[in-house]
């Protein structure tokens, strides 16, 4: 293991949302003083394998890439494939010295890093890996009681109790189609009608036909919704949820809907199957933290689970950290 008293965390992603998440909240998890990098590397290094002889990290990026020159950090936390190159590149120019964490399956040997974190759908074994139940993520008991008092007048002229939505959508593996968005206003038309309360939905980059929700809700008394590109109070949308329906599409958001300890209801998307997601959704329901929403809410308890809590605090026993 590498020997080092660790001060300086550099966190990698392309930057994609929920890599950024994962990467950030288990870096928050450290309490190491961190700066996040998006990173890509440019052609012909993005076609290279990753453990090709390779140049210096900035000579590997893209024009739109953050820098990556000394000093170098003590650590380096990376998610997704892209940046595992980046990551042995950076440990490289600093002799040996920077501790390498991955999150999610590096797709080389994990001998090559320092401690791999993966999910346990991705069958990645080694005596360095460890496995995690879901996705690392930002959401802790802290942020969301932080969120509730800093939203609490910012709702409160909306109905309770409140049902928070999480949205997600297209994704490399499914083409949201519109039908799929009917089916979930037609959901949430159901619950409005049914139920008192109200709706506060938050959409992802990836949501198609936005304008759809956007026009049937329009000036709704019953219904917030964010917009992801200029305000989204996510953090005090889960604090404040009495429930949290969250589509089946995305690891990463069931995971943060269960770390709030409220109800979870799945909305399953039309067409999407077959996934990881799909099978991380069954395995939620089968112990107990979810259950598909059939258009009837009611409210059970359970112990909620913070993955990014227990592989921080694992971290931090290797590397002598308090």
């Amino acid at each position: 293991m590498t020997k080092l008293t660790p001060r300086t965390c550099w966190t990698l992603s392309d930057g994609h949302p929920g890599m950024m998440s994962q990467v950030i909240g288990l870096s928050e998890s450290l309490g190491l003083e961190t700066i996040h990098k998006v990173v890509n590397r440019r052609w012909p290094y993005s076609w290279m394998p990753t453990l090709w002889p390779f140049g210096t990290p900035t000579k590997q990026l893209d024009k739109k890439s953050d820098s990556l020159a000394p000093p170098w950090p003590d650590v380096v936390i990376s998610c997704g494939r892209r940046s595992v190159a980046l990551a042995l590149s950076i440990k490289k120019q600093n002799k040996g010295k920077t501790y390498l964490i991955h999150i999610q399956d590096p797709l080389i040997s994990p001998r090559h890093l320092d401690l791999v974190a993966a999910p346990e759908h991705d069958k990645v074994i080694a005596p360095n890996v460890i496995k995690t139940f879901g996705a690392l993520h930002k959401v802790s008991p802290q942020k969301l009681e932080t969120a509730r008092s800093e939203f609490k007048d910012y709702f409160s002229h909306y109905e309770n109790p409140f049902y928070t939505v999480l949205l997600g959508g297209a994704t490399n593996r499914y083409a949201m189609p519109q039908e799929a968005m009917e089916d979930l206003i037609s959901s949430f038309d159901q619950i409005l009608r049914d139920y008192p309360g109200s709706l506060l939905i938050t959409p992802s980059f990836r949501t198609p036909y936005r304008d759809l929700l956007k026009t049937h809700f329009a000036n709704h008394p019953r219904v917030f919704l964010a917009e992801p590109e200029t305000f989204n109070p996510y953090f005090g949308m889960l604090a404040l949820a009495n429930a949290v329906l969250v589509t089946d599409d995305s690891v990463n958001m069931m995971t943060e809907a269960c770390a709030t300890g409220k109800p979870v209801y799945i909305l399953p998307l039309r067409g999407h199957e077959n996934t990881k997601p799909i099978r991380f959704a069954s395995e939620l329901i089968r112990r107990g933290y979810a259950k598909y929403f059939d258009g009837i809410i009611d409210f059970w308890e359970y112990r909620p689970f913070n993955e990014t809590a227990r592989v921080g605090n694992l971290i931090k026993s290797q590397l002598g950290l308090r």
